[in-house]
């Protein structure tokens, strides 16, 4: 039995996927399983996935119609059966060689953390680097605190969780109520009884286009962080509920402004886009 699972949801991947499977089968940390699943996609992709389960282990699995994303990604959970696991959506990749290794090297010496981050690297379409994302932390985080961060600033602030306790994820599942705000109530889920840690090393790579379902669902944020709020028992009061609406609004501009510099960047094909070191979206 493999020690990790890599969950890999695609739809309509064609485009990117292959850069995912590359990156996986690039890691310096090889005792994993790729658990794929086939959206119903109508390009390439499922060719694509059958010549890489030669190269990698790989299950593959089809899904008979498109459903849901977030059912979607909760079938491929429900197939975990190893001690830990990461989900890498299929436009994304690992940004290092050893981004499994370190992250597989503190769960063997922090028994009690239930799942490890680290900073980010953002990617244009193409995959030309936009900016880094650096937290600016380092070692074992409270979920509460990392969540009120989230509330306080209306973003993700746990990141892209690289590897998950499997007995941590237990039976929870990304929630149907969230869309925009699902992977923050999951992680801030993950972590309320063990602390989760940070590596201070950009070992994932955020793809930034315009496909990115995120875009769609700006218009709900505010009330979305409003319900997330209320889940995890913070009570906000009214002025607070007012600050969330304004700094959701401006988080959405700083994102419709960086989209336009994704934008730029993939149409004129520069070699090597420079953003800045800690970006604002």
């Amino acid at each position: 039995m493999p020690r990790v699972s890599i969950c890999l949801p695609v739809y309509n991947g064609a485009a990117f996927v292959e850069e995912a499977l590359v990156s996986i089968a690039a890691q310096t940390f090889s005792d994993y399983v790729v658990l794929a699943s086939d959206n119903a996609s109508t390009d390439q992709t499922a060719d694509i996935l059958r010549r890489w389960a030669d190269r990698i282990p790989m299950e593959i699995v089809t899904q008979a119609q498109t459903i849901p994303m977030q059912a979607h990604f909760d079938c491929l959970l429900d197939r975990v059966r190893t001690e830990s696991y990461m989900l890498l959506c299929h436009d994304d990749f690992l940004a290092s060689p050893q981004a499994l290794e370190r992250a597989q090297t503190v769960l063997d010496s922090q028994a009690h953390v239930s799942a490890v981050y680290c900073d980010l690297a953002y990617v244009s379409e193409r995959g030309r680097a936009l900016a880094h994302r650096r937290f600016g932390r380092s070692g074992e985080m409270n979920a509460d605190d990392i969540g009120r961060q989230c509330l306080a600033t209306a973003r993700n602030m746990f990141g892209i969780p690289l590897l998950v306790r499997t007995d941590a994820l237990g039976e929870n599942r990304y929630d149907p109520q969230f869309r925009y705000v699902v992977d923050v109530d999951l992680s801030w889920t993950l972590s309320k009884a063990r602390p989760c840690w940070h590596i201070p090393e950009v070992l994932i790579a955020n793809r930034y286009s315009g496909g990115n379902s995120t875009w769609s669902l700006l218009a709900s944020a505010a009330d979305e962080f409003s319900r997330l709020a209320e889940k995890h028992g913070v009570q906000l009061s009214g002025s607070e509920r007012i600050r969330l609406k304004l700094t959701t609004w401006s988080v959405g501009r700083q994102r419709q402004l960086f989209g336009l510099y994704e934008r730029m960047v993939t149409r004129f094909g520069e070699d090597h886009a420079k953003g800045p070191d800690r970006c604002s979206v």
